[in-house]
């Protein structure tokens, strides 16, 4: 072959390369290549990821906090869980709106992403617990929230499904979930869903009604009722809710400044970068 042929091949195999990279860390967010992945580098991009996504306070309320709040209905003191949390997005959102009396458990896989979250929730520590574990594992009994959200983050999960029926196992019956659903599907294959499969994967799961809206270029919202009604949960500790890995008990109490303790077992976990490490105390025992 001449030289200018295997130059030219060369070339191509290293753009070839490049795109694939690209593809599996940048573009799928390492997806594909294993959840401790994902979360490695979100570790490393952490502390970029807000001037990336450049979010606006002035429109996180008026597009994330007020349909949320419209969509309760009037109810204003909710329990809330938010799960893939990053840099605390929703809750600052929520915490930020002079209507939002309720109190919320923000829980992601990334260290750096909690890390960054809790230098942003200051102040906030009561009404809001950030907590490190895994979101198709959520350590909490069965309809435990009155709303829960996941955003821009469903698709990134090793097995979406999955995290989607945990997401309302976790919710109370008539409780309100919202999520979004990835409609810019070209780069993620098998991990997006069209309308009539996240319909199909919802009633599944317990779902009654599904309301869909244009949110972003990639995105729409959905908000979702669970099938049945139970009297609205409202705002708790948040530690309160929390199950222990050690025992069959059901919430943790605050001892000591940073330490904290089941209720029941008395076993103790460490708060330390302003969360709670729930999955390291998992496999501690």
């Amino acid at each position: 072959m001449p030289d200018t042929a295997l130059a030219i091949a060369a070339a191509l195999l290293a753009l070839a390369l490049l795109w694939l990279a690209w593809w599996l860390l940048i573009a799928s967010e390492g997806v594909y290549l294993g959840q401790r992945v994902v979360v490695w580098l979100y570790d490393r991009f952490s502390g970029r990821y807000d001037d990336t996504k450049n979010f606006q306070p002035v429109y996180e309320q008026a597009l994330l906090a007020q349909p949320l709040l419209d969509a309760l209905a009037g109810h204003r003191a909710p329990m809330v869980l938010d799960v893939a949390t990053g840099t605390a997005r929703l809750p600052l959102a929520l915490l930020g709106h002079p209507d939002f009396q309720g109190r919320i458990v923000a829980a992601d896989l990334s260290r750096g992403m909690l890390e960054i979250a809790a230098l942003k929730l200051a102040g906030q520590e009561r009404r809001c617990l950030l907590l490190r574990c895994p979101a198709p594992g959520l350590p909490f009994e069965d309809e435990s929230f009155d709303v829960v959200t996941c955003l821009e983050a469903l698709e990134f999960m090793a097995r979406p499904g999955g995290v989607l029926a945990e997401l309302l196992r976790v919710l109370r019956p008539g409780g309100l979930l919202f999520i979004s659903n990835r409609v810019n599907t070209r780069l993620m294959p098998g991990k997006t869903w069209n309308q009539q499969q996240l319909a199909g994967l919802l009633q599944q799961n317990g779902a009654e009604s599904m309301r869909r809206e244009p949110w972003q270029i990639d995105y729409e919202r959905i908000f979702v009722r669970k099938r049945g009604t139970a009297t609205p949960l409202g705002a708790r500790p948040p530690a309160e809710l929390l199950r222990c890995p050690v025992c069959p008990g059901v919430g943790l109490d605050q001892s000591e400044a940073d330490i904290w303790r089941c209720c029941n077992c008395r076993q103790a976990i460490r708060a330390s970068g302003g969360y709670l490490d729930h999955e390291a105390w998992c496999r501690a025992r």
